[in-house]
């Protein structure tokens, strides 16, 4: 039943509202009433009415004014206004507001049976989309998980925005678990009564989802870490869920940032459990990758953050030259290392790529820096190596050529808006030397010549200066030390109180 709030200031109007039609008759049931709009702001609130009858004077909020309050976050309840008043100026305001219907007192049975009718057809509509919509989704995510779960994802990688669609909100984690469910005891039912049971149990506790692998019985769990205490539970869940008369086995991926890196656990996790003969059973095995894959990998994950930092950085100044360089420098790195699998080819510049986009996000914010999103999903599509790499360096060329920092600028006046920008990174004088090219002891001197100052107490003035800014704003001192870049606050107090004279405490006690 869909669900009625009346509000009106007269009590009299309101009893006569809930007889005037048979509600039920059309779905409706009259569940609460108030007496004017801040009572009806909170029955709102409390009930989420799907239709609201609202006289349009009342005392301490009229009728328009609540409305406007309701449709700041809610554009699809229903409202029915009612007025003593044949007046344009109101009827004209709450057309404005998306009003479903206008009634003059007295009302009239006929003119609002007619108004509920309609909202109730809309009603039924609207119910009819949404399941078809649901069931749309489900399907859509089950196609996905399978071919996750089956290692046949790598052509058919969705854009993000698909993807948070289908599998909700970003995780830190994601892990890949199959579930082989058996017996002595022969049912063609006992595998989706499991399934139904497990899904429903997931879903509850928002850990992922539940999806079919033939032959076995798929879960995606979402920040739901399979270590030690949790391993635990997740195994007397399932042995429940099988009751006396199953056995299962399961195995389970190591936890990974990215939900598409779980393409490459495919193979591996399938591998474990069709030894299920050599496995302990009620238990949840974790499959590993082999020793050399392993190392490469780790070898990898060291070297994404400082390529991505060095990559950024070329993007920064606007520095196409350098961008082409610092990609040929990542692309011999990883070369030279050996071993690595498509994937972790794939997942590694995915991850690069990501770093450096939200940085550029953070550092330009009007840049438009959706269009170049899409570049990250490409990556999974390419079929070679060389391609993909030519691909990206095209992309990240233009995004250098957009940003383009200063390029009528000396070079000095490059690195001193750099050192504004950057001031609170780890940077160091070699580093600005190998983006401008330069040696860093030419460098350095020309550095001194041009600010009067060595490097490194230049970058320390610039950084003490934001650190008065931040505690000016009431930020505490461990704070505003790792926010200019000094990752140990007694090195910050030491540095302040060498160009400031007193301790920060004591500078923003003053």
């Amino acid at each position: 039943m869909h669900k009625v709030l009346i509000v009106d200031d007269e009590p009299m109007i309101r009893e006569g509202l809930k007889t005037i039609i048979e509600w039920d008759k059309h779905g409706f049931v009259v569940i609460g009433e108030a007496s004017n709009g801040l009572d009806a702001l909170d029955k709102y609130q409390a009930l989420q009415p799907d239709l609201i009858l609202i006289d349009i004077r009342m005392p301490g909020m009229d009728g328009l004014q609540f409305i406007n309050e309701v449709r700041k976050n809610d554009t699809t309840t229903n409202f029915i206004i009612l007025s003593g008043y044949a007046d344009f100026e109101y009827a004209k305001k709450a057309i404005g507001f998306g009003v479903d219907g206008y009634i003059l007192k007295p009302v009239d049975e006929d003119e609002l049976e007619t108004y509920v009718e309609r909202i109730a057809g809309s009603l039924k509509r609207r119910g009819e989309q949404q399941v078809n919509s649901e069931q749309t989704l489900l399907l859509r995510r089950e196609e996905l998980l399978q071919k996750l779960s089956g290692g046949h994802l790598l052509e058919e990688v969705p854009a993000d925005n698909e993807a948070q669609a289908l599998l909700g909100m970003t995780a830190k984690y994601y892990q890949l678990m199959l579930i082989e469910v058996y017996s002595r005891e022969h049912s063609l039912t006992r595998g989706d009564t499991f399934k139904k049971k497990l899904a429903e149990l997931i879903e509850q506790k928002e850990m992922g989802f539940v999806f079919s692998a033939e032959p076995y019985i798929g879960v995606l769990l979402k920040d739901y870490l399979l270590q030690s205490g949790s391993r635990e539970q997740m195994t007397g869940w399932l042995t429940e869920l099988c009751g006396p008369n199953a056995r299962f086995a399961a195995a389970v991926s190591e936890p990974v940032r990215d939900w598409r890196e779980l393409q490459g656990w495919a193979q591996p996790v399938n591998d474990l459990l069709k030894s299920r003969f050599m496995l302990k059973g009620q238990q949840i095995h974790i499959a590993t990758l082999s020793e050399e894959t392993r190392e490469v990998e780790d070898d990898l994950s060291q070297i994404v953050e400082s390529f991505a930092l060095q990559l950024y950085y070329m993007i920064d100044i606007g520095s196409v030259e350098g961008v082409e360089k610092a990609l040929s420098e990542a692309e011999a790195k990883i070369a030279a290392m050996g071993g690595a699998t498509e994937q972790m080819l794939k997942s590694s510049w995915a991850s690069i790529v990501s770093i450096v986009l939200n940085k550029v996000a953070t550092a330009n914010p009007s840049l438009p820096i959706q269009e170049y999103l899409p570049m990250i999903t490409a990556l999974y599509l390419e079929h070679h190596y060389n391609e993909m790499l030519d691909k990206l360096q095209l992309k990240l060329a233009d995004l250098a050529q957009r940003v383009g920092r200063s390029d009528a600028s000396s070079v000095m006046k490059q690195i001193t808006d750099f050192i504004e920008r950057h001031y609170y990174e780890n940077l160091k004088l070699e580093t600005l030397a190998d983006l401008f090219n330069y040696n860093s002891g030419y460098l350095g001197k020309m550095f001194k010549s041009h600010t009067g100052q060595h490097f490194n107490t230049y970058l320390d003035q610039i950084r003490i200066q934001h650190a008065i800014e931040l505690l000016q704003e009431g930020m505490k001192v461990h704070q505003v030390s790792e926010r200019v870049g000094y990752a140990n606050v007694d090195y910050f107090h030491s540095k302040f109180k060498k160009y400031k004279g007193v301790s920060p405490s004591t500078y923003k006690k003053i």
